[in-house]
């Protein structure tokens, strides 16, 4: 089968059983997370920015776990689960919504409506070692909007969770998976490295603001996520990118049988 050992980052929503794609049981993460604590090493998405930033070496066999929106259910049912193996993640949080739900303008309506996660979570979660970063204010499609308003979504959501944490900010996420070098260079300017949607793992000359991830979704069989580092692995996320491409979607597409952030 062959072994391929480049880091993957992972991306996940809701950890509920909530409707598919965007969630995940929680007995099937657990499982995936037990799984994680003998096959691999998961770490912070700094160690993987930082060897991309100086020309190190990457981390081999690593697994850095993220998740998008800040679902309330990361609260109750990742976070024991994390602290359990003593796992780090990284949660990208749309400011303007946390305490509330994923109601924001522009979501998809087959999106069921869900419970984000609390300031005051936010606030013990951070001092328990987990990370967050912004995924903007109002998870707005930064490539709609003009260069002025979209730099406002950026900063005001690192400004914001900064404040509310005490912590520094330094990782985004594209809402929707969507960026253009326009918006690239605005990320740039304000954080350390940015995650994209991308289906495939980290590579020596991945894009720093623009980090390929592999969405859960992909992940629901046991068989393929026990197939994490291995040459299959690989084939089959080829032919997820084919069967995108070949449906005309662009990276940052979504829709429901393609799951972005």
């Amino acid at each position: 089968m062959g072994e391929a050992r480049s880091p993957l980052i992972l991306t996940y929503h809701s950890i509920s059983t909530a409707r598919r794609p965007l969630a995940i049981s929680p007995s099937l993460f657990a499982e995936q997370m037990e799984w994680l604590s003998q096959n691999a090493q998961v770490v912070p998405l700094r160690v993987v920015s930082d060897a991309l930033n100086r020309l190190q070496p990457l981390p081999m066999r690593a697994v850095v776990l993220t998740f998008d929106d800040g679902y309330r259910d990361f609260y109750t049912n990742a976070a024991p689960q994390l602290q359990r193996y003593g796992f780090p993640a990284t949660v990208f949080l749309p400011t303007a919504y946390c305490g509330q739900t994923n109601s924001w303008p522009g979501k998809p309506s087959w999106v069921e409506e869900k419970s984000l996660l609390s300031w005051q979570q936010i606030k013990e979660l951070a001092g328990r070692g987990i990370d967050f970063g912004s995924h903007t204010v109002t998870h707005r499609d930064l490539t709609s909007l003009t260069l002025s308003d979209a730099e406002q979504e950026i900063v005001e959501s690192k400004q914001e969770v900064e404040r509310r944490t005490g912590q520094a900010a330094d990782f985004f996420c594209y809402p929707y998976g969507r960026w253009n070098p326009a918006a690239r260079s605005l990320v740039s300017r304000h954080f350390f490295a940015a995650c994209s949607t991308a289906a495939g793992p980290v590579q020596p000359d991945s894009d720093r603001f623009a980090l390929p991830r592999v969405d859960a979704h992909y992940l629901r069989l046991p068989f393929f996520f026990r197939s994490l580092f291995t040459r299959r692995f690989l084939g089959y996320l080829a032919l997820r990118r084919t069967a995108r491409r070949l449906r005309n979607q662009p990276e940052g597409f979504y829709s429901k049988s393609q799951p972005q952030g």
